[in-house]
């Protein structure tokens, strides 16, 4: 495919879509995604306390399908100690601060151009590898190639001169679609569309990856956008990039779709997972800190952790307002208990939690 790609405008044409090929993963996922948008719900520890841990995840894993080097420990210490310099981790960081500002985007508005300009913005932004154009759709054509030493053109998006355009009837599609899919459907049908526009000179996997989690809160399908799934893409990449392809140049919608719906049932039953050995962690744990220490303080120390797995007693003072001096005495009483561990530093000692590391590095 050298041409550059003339993509069709949503909603697609009746009988681009046969729903009977996928059904059986359809009722699959809708039910799996209902039981993990509950775990949540009910967990023992807030969301807010553990969800960042799994965003900064999920920036990981979407960036590493990009190309970018680092690991999920580099990116916990660079909360602690930023790295300005590391452009990996700029690039996951950037990744995470621009899944917040979505968010804080949505609560108040809908879709729209500036939604994705403010995004792109905040995926760019600092020392990281800067496309020609940021925070603005492109002007220039560009392509994909292979992740390789080749770099061999797989795929040449549509003309910057229809990306407007285009992203103008994206943007209506997600804002008030009245096709008769599910909202699952939907939002395969939507990243696969955002990706075949490729509408930025650089950044489009990670903007089109966002978007899933996005697009399921804006439908109220989750109660939070964060639901991540660029983990299990990233292992089954290859497949991934193929069945996007064959959209675009076998018109084949269904084995994508089917594809997307069975990554969903993968992801929601790691999370349930997950969430599972959080909650057994934080019973356990939270347990034997109050038999240390009978203080309210100490459960906001555990809670802090699950935001933090490696952490310092001065982030933990500034998270919990509690004095660093009382932290640092918490700190060494659950070191002392095992449920920390602790580098060799006499001062500005880094505190591993490796219990719930064990439990996310999965």
């Amino acid at each position: 495919m050298t041409e550059a790609y003339r993509a069709n405008y949503l909603p697609l044409d009746k009988g681009a879509i046969d729903q009977s090929y996928f059904m059986e993963e359809l009722i699959d996922a809708t039910a799996k995604l209902e039981v993990y948008k509950e775990k949540i719900k009910d967990s023992k520890i807030d969301s807010a306390w553990f969800m960042p841990t799994l965003q900064q995840k999920e920036a990981l894993a979407s960036s590493q399908l990009e190309g970018t080097q680092a690991t999920l420990d580099g990116v916990l210490v660079n909360q602690i100690s930023p790295n300005d310099r590391d452009k990996n981790l700029n690039e996951v960081k950037n990744y995470y601060l621009a899944t917040i500002r979505g968010l804080e985007i949505l609560s108040k508005e809908k879709f729209s151009d500036d939604f994705f300009f403010n995004i792109h913005n905040v995926l760019m932004q600092g020392n990281v590898r800067k496309p020609s154009c940021v925070g603005e759709y492109r002007t220039e054509q560009n392509y994909i190639g292979k992740n390789d030493k080749t770099h061999a053109i797989t795929f040449v998006p549509p003309v910057p001169e229809d990306v407007p355009a285009l992203m103008n009837n994206l943007i209506d599609y997600m804002n008030s679609t009245d096709d008769t899919y599910r909202p699952l459907v939907r939002t395969a049908i939507i990243h696969a569309q955002f990706e075949t526009i490729h509408p930025f000179m650089d950044g489009n996997g990670r903007v089109g990856r966002m978007l899933i989690p996005m697009y399921l809160f804006s439908q109220n399908q989750i109660e939070l956008p964060c639901f991540f799934i660029s983990e299990a893409l990233e292992r089954d990449k290859l497949q991934y990039y193929i069945l996007l392809n064959n959209i675009r140049i076998q018109g084949d919608w269904n084995e994508w779709i089917k594809f997307f719906l069975t990554t969903v049932i993968k992801q929601c039953d790691k999370y349930i997972q997950i969430i599972s050995e959080i909650n057994d962690l934080y019973s356990k744990d939270k347990e034997k800190a109050c038999n240390i220490s009978r203080s309210s303080n100490m459960v906001d120390v555990i809670d802090a952790l699950y935001q933090y797995p490696i952490t310092t007693a001065k982030q933990i003072s500034e998270v919990t307002n509690i004095p660093t001096t009382s932290v640092n005495r918490y700190l060494g009483q659950l070191v002392e208990s095992k449920l920390l561990f602790t580098d060799t530093k006499g001062r500005n000692r880094t505190y591993f939690y490796l219990g719930l590391l064990s439990i996310i590095r999965a």
